[in-house]
């Protein structure tokens, strides 16, 4: 019988078991074949002290793998070992995102020589073009012969057809093909989804920030998104919006409580609200759902929202949402200031921001603040304009409306943005051999440097914390600027 190895390379925030080991899981049980399946995450949380695994998580973040290949060394090795113990044909890995890259390398050396024999499979967004390069890295992976093949795009019906014996399918690259190839976005998402488990995953080393007993689950319920913000390069993955009904997401979700006792769940869309009716329906199912389980009881949701006026967003939404289970939602406000929110195109007013926020106030549901500094046409008005907003919305810290601001820093400019298709029109210069996404300038708004937006970045937290903000990760930041200060642009004076 076949046998799968499923392993993530997610050295990330380890709030949650990880969705796309769930999502590999989900590929092996549709065509019912063994596997187990692991997370150097949670290997990684299981073998060292919390202050070693956020020494290691910076690091890798700024790419300096290399200090602390000892100290993972051992860790790495165990996690071959099982590889090898377990025999697989086939081995499925997925990179969180460019960041893992190096993590993965080192993995896949440990994998090659200690002989295993079977082919390896890598995909997940960390195998994508990386910054400003076409060559993918899955490509490089090939050519460094660490791998057999990858998988770029939508993987829900490649794997399942790659480990039938299907090698020829398009987005399915191997070492034969010299091309970078691309699988069409799934159209008909409702029927092709690939339902990932959790089944074989280890949940008892995520600790999620909201302090509850059981694990918080992923669910995606949809691909693409109804918005287009200039600085966002989903487009580019799912150029149209697909999503699923709302009975086909509540019964995965019952599945998962059936399968693994699963109750909270954090919906990973670009927008949980982007298919009004959808989202409409979806609220509708779990209440019934609820109705009829009584281990659901204690059933929450949360996940990015995107505010929309009070015609759209009606106070009976807000009502149906708190009854269904919604606990949290992330909304990407970016700025206090009207004119750079239309400029992103993110299509909504302070006005409609003061009417969701006095909805959720209504109906106990708490938020998330996304907030940015430095758009490319920020001025000294408009950043005032956000540090203005934090003090006219501290009055919803105080019953847990707003529970922190999840700030992204210093605005970072991505391939495949329209912001990037659109830079030359808007004036904007990048310096390519930095190789960071935050060296560029505005010829028409000179004013705003590097060290402008980091000593804004630097103001805004300040004011947050201040105001009694909470701001996660914030020592993982400060190291990060450190290393700026360093490497990169001189702020310390």
């Amino acid at each position: 019988m076949l046998k799968v190895t499923c392993i993530s390379v997610d050295l990330i925030n380890a709030d949650k078991p990880p969705a796309a080991l769930a999502f590999l899981a989900g590929a092996c049980e549709k065509i019912d074949v063994d596997y187990h399946a692991i997370s150097l995450n949670s290997e990684f949380l299981k073998n060292l002290s919390a202050d070693d695994y956020n020494e290691i998580y910076k690091n890798i973040k700024l790419n300096n793998l290399s200090k602390f290949e000892k100290q993972i060394d051992p860790i790495i090795t165990l996690v071959v070992t099982k590889i090898l113990d377990f025999e697989s044909d086939h081995l499925l890995i997925s990179l969180f995102s460019y960041a893992q890259f190096e993590l993965a390398k080192f993995f896949l050396r440990k994998l090659k020589q200690r002989q295993y024999q079977g082919k390896i499979v890598a995909g997940g967004p960390g195998v994508g073009p990386v910054e400003f390069s076409e060559v993918s890295n899955g490509r490089r992976l090939i050519q460094d012969d660490l791998i057999d093949y990858y998988c770029l795009g939508e993987g829900d019906e490649i794997l399942p057809g790659y480990l039938q014996g299907n090698i020829n399918q398009m987005g399915l690259n191997s070492k034969k093909s010299l091309s970078e190839i691309w699988v069409p976005q799934i159209d008909d998402l409702e029927n092709a989804y690939l339902v990932p488990s959790y089944k074989k995953i280890e949940a008892q080393f995520y600790k999620n920030l909201e302090n509850k007993i059981k694990p918080i689950y992923s669910i995606s319920t949809s691909r693409g998104c109804v918005r287009r913000c200039s600085f966002c390069d989903v487009a580019k993955t799912w150029p149209k919006f697909r999503f699923r009904s709302g009975q086909s997401v509540a019964n995965e979700i019952l599945k998962h409580h059936l399968d693994v006792g699963a109750v909270n769940f954090t919906l990973v869309d670009s927008l949980i609200n982007g298919s009004l009716k959808s989202f409409r329906d979806f609220n509708i199912e779990m209440i019934s759902l609820k109705n009829q389980y009584l281990s659901l009881s204690d059933f929450s949701y949360n996940g990015l929202f995107i505010v929309r006026d009070h015609k759209s967003h009606t106070e009976d939404l807000f009502r149906m949402m708190k009854d269904a289970g919604c606990e949290s939602l992330a909304i990407g406000v970016e700025t206090g200031s009207d004119r750079l929110r239309f400029e992103m195109n993110k299509k909504f007013t302070n006005q409609d921001l003061d009417h969701h926020l006095e909805m959720c106030q209504r109906y106990g549901i708490k938020n998330t603040l996304l907030v940015f500094v430095g758009y490319p046409t920020e001025t000294e008005e408009d950043f005032q304009d956000t540090l203005d907003m934090l003090i006219r919305y501290q009055k919803y810290l105080i019953d847990d409306t707003i529970i922190g601001i999840n700030h992204h820093g210093i605005f970072s400019i991505l391939p495949h943005t329209p912001i990037f298709d659109q830079r030359e029109f808007l004036g904007i210069d990048l310096e390519m051999e930095q190789n960071r996404a935050i060296a560029w300038s505005n010829r028409n708004n000179p004013n705003l440097t590097v060290k402008k937006r980091v000593l804004r970045d630097l103001q805004l937290r300040k004011t947050a914390l201040e105001l009694r903000y909470p701001i996660p990760y914030s020592q993982r930041y400060l190291e990060y600027l450190k290393d700026l200060d360093q490497s990169f642009v001189p702020i310390s004076d």
